[in-house]
């Protein structure tokens, strides 16, 4: 059955919360994957029936900072890995890291940190008395990524979750002591931070006309690795702010979050989170579609549930039941997109590839022949 609306027009009307024609299908790939003889039928299933969320955001800077990067090889053991040094120049100095990836894997994103850009709080007191200058924007080219992608999806202007980020460039026992021993800093640099975003934000708004956005890092900022209150102290002052101001303007905020996300709806929805994927179940993460659809699903838009990082292991009948149930638990009524909460759909690091590509595609068939509206799963 051909598809009686355009993907922007899907996307728009299930996170304005109406029933469109089919529940949105969200799903990539790696391209080692697309080029895969054993992917072309899933390739063309992605082509004709994926809903996409393109990305595009201004330069953000090294915590707002103009840099350059640079990266060199230090060592490599072919076959088994190869450890990069990693170098920000900034006008606070230079900020360098060192990591290690193993070959077992195609996912360049998918490495092990051996030293951190922070180091100790004075890197930190380091940016916050550099010189800072806003950095430009080229605005002409949100208009024309806009136009190129056309009515094949929606476009989310990505900004920085500042928490989150200064999280990943700081070893992770270093950070969270920090919240607790470097307190006044933490706070001071959190809010300098917010404010660089904010300006840009601002900027944007002034120029043009983005309504939908996107912020990668919360997983960071909730269970475990911070108690509620902490997660009052330190992320409702700052974020709060930003998802503010894109409400202020009529825009909405879809968050990338991981983990035990299932506590915190009602709360991402009350400092301004209008979507949230990948809505991780149980036992990576703890969120029960049916449940959360009860709490926030007339307000959030909830995207995900299908375990990828387990498609090298499941059956492909698992996966259509997987995909069957979050459809009737999820997508009454809009406010539902159907998706892998791995990014690449497994494909990043399988090894049975084979299996990988059969699971994906049948959570593509599935969203197909049971996604239509009105459901009757």
């Amino acid at each position: 059955m051909d598809d009686a609306l355009t993907s922007r027009e899907r996307l728009e009307k299930v996170w304005n919360f109406e029933e469109p024609d089919r529940v949105p299908i969200e799903i990539n790939i790696t391209k080692g994957a697309t080029e895969d003889p054993r992917a072309a039928e899933l390739v063309e299933l992605i082509r004709k029936h994926a809903d996409r969320f393109y990305g595009w955001g201004p330069p953000w800077g090294y915590f707002g900072m103009d840099n350059t990067y640079e990266e060199e090889v230090i060592d490599e053991k072919p076959g088994e890995y190869v450890r990069r040094r990693r170098v920000y120049h900034t006008p606070a100095g230079d900020f360098t890291a060192r990591t290690y990836h193993p070959t077992s894997t195609n996912d360049p994103n998918d490495y092990a940190w051996e030293k951190h850009y922070l180091s100790s709080p004075e890197d930190m007191r380091r940016i916050l008395d550099a010189p800072y200058e806003p950095l430009d924007i080229d605005f002409d080219g949100y208009t024309r990524t806009l136009e190129k992608i056309g009515d094949s999806g929606i476009l989310l202007v990505g900004f920085p979750q500042p928490f989150g980020n200064l999280a990943r460039n700081t070893l992770r026992d270093d950070f969270y002591l920090w919240l607790v021993t470097e307190r006044d800093l933490m706070h001071e640099f959190l809010d300098e931070y917010t404010d660089r975003i904010l300006r840009q934000l601002k900027r944007i708004f002034a120029n043009i006309k983005p309504k939908y956005f996107s912020q990668c890092g919360m997983e960071m900022a909730i269970t475990p690795w911070i108690s509620r209150d902490m997660f009052e102290e330190y992320i409702v002052p700052t974020d709060g702010r930003l998802y503010g101001l894109i409400r202020e303007h009529g825009g909405k905020t879809r968050i990338h979050c991981h983990g035990c996300a299932m506590e915190y709806l009602e709360r991402f929805h009350e400092i301004g989170i209008d979507g949230i994927e990948p809505c991780e179940p149980p036992p990576q993460g703890d969120v029960v579609l049916a449940k959360a659809k009860k709490q926030v699903g007339d307000r959030m838009l909830l995207c995900g549930n299908i375990t990828s990082p387990q498609f090298e292991f499941m059956d492909p009948d698992e996966t259509e039941e997987m995909a069957k149930r979050a459809i009737r638990d999820a997508a009454p009524g809009g406010g539902f997109v159907l998706r892998t909460t791995g990014g690449t759909a497994g494909t990043a690091t399988a090894r049975n590839v084979e299996r990988v590509l059969a699971n994906a595609q049948r959570m593509v068939e599935a969203g197909i022949q049971y996604g239509r509206y009105p459901i009757k799963v």
